[in-house]
């Protein structure tokens, strides 16, 4: 099963921010995903328009689509847009599941009004419960990151509670094999809760590499991540689309 990421694309009624994303699902097309997450972040202006735009190009793809909100998304102008495709039935949180074949797809809103960081503890009871529902292995991702990326300066804006998430993760036993996000602009690969944790790079520009009082220059094109699920194992690739 193929699972494709995308995260921030900042859509913001500009055509060069569209290009970004034609640039990367015409890389996509070919390899014809059995579905598509996105990890928040679709647009930052002209939002119910930039929704409209990105669902129109997504629906191209014979694979379903699922998104959950990032902090710079307008939530009333996603339930416009998407809600019905999301089956959301109440303004917030916008949480999602999905499935590729054998394997599930559970998307988390952990967005907090009116902030740039995340917040699990409001859906860990949704979690739980969706968990707890199903035996299915499961791949979790959301926008903002519950684990230190040790980029400077990032981290203020990490996912609160990820302690206690961790802690939902690691009661379901091996059920939970992977978790993946947005938000920084950059793709790197972790472990959070003993599991495989993935950041996604972005669709629009990058952010700096600063590690340690060190950066380098922005270079980054367009990029996603490919998750291929196969005789259990999840294994996770970084595609940049120059």
């Amino acid at each position: 099963m193929i699972v494709a990421q995308l995260s921030d694309i900042h859509a913001d009624g500009s055509q060069a921010r569209l290009a970004r994303l034609d640039r990367v699902l015409g890389w996509l097309k070919p390899l014809k995903p059995d579905a598509i997450i996105i990890s928040g972040d679709l647009a930052e202006a002209d939002h119910a328009e930039s929704y409209r735009h990105v669902a129109e190009r997504l629906d191209d793809f014979e694979a379903p689509f699922h998104a959950v909100p990032g902090n710079m998304d307008d939530h009333g102008a996603l339930v416009a847009v998407l809600g019905a495709r999301m089956e959301w039935t109440a303004p917030r949180p916008l949480c999602v599941t999905g499935q590729a074949g054998p394997l599930r797809l559970i998307g988390l809103d952990v967005t907090v009004s009116g902030a740039h960081h995340g917040d699990a503890a409001p859906v860990l009871g949704w979690l739980k419960e969706q968990l707890a529902a199903d035996e299915r292995p499961v791949l979790v991702f959301q926008h903002q990151h519950p684990f230190s990326c040790g980029i400077d300066g990032k981290d203020r804006n990490i996912c609160f509670n990820g302690d206690r998430l961790a802690g939902v993760i690691e009661a379901a036993g091996d059920k939970v094999i992977g978790l993946t996000c947005g938000h920084v602009h950059r793709p790197l690969f972790t472990r959070f809760a003993g599991r495989q944790a993935t950041m996604a790079p972005s669709v629009t520009t990058a952010n700096r590499l600063r590690l340690d009082g060190r950066q380098a220059e922005i270079v980054d094109p367009p990029g996603l991540m490919i998750h291929h699920f196969a005789d259990g194992q999840l294994v996770s690739h970084v595609v940049m689309v120059g």
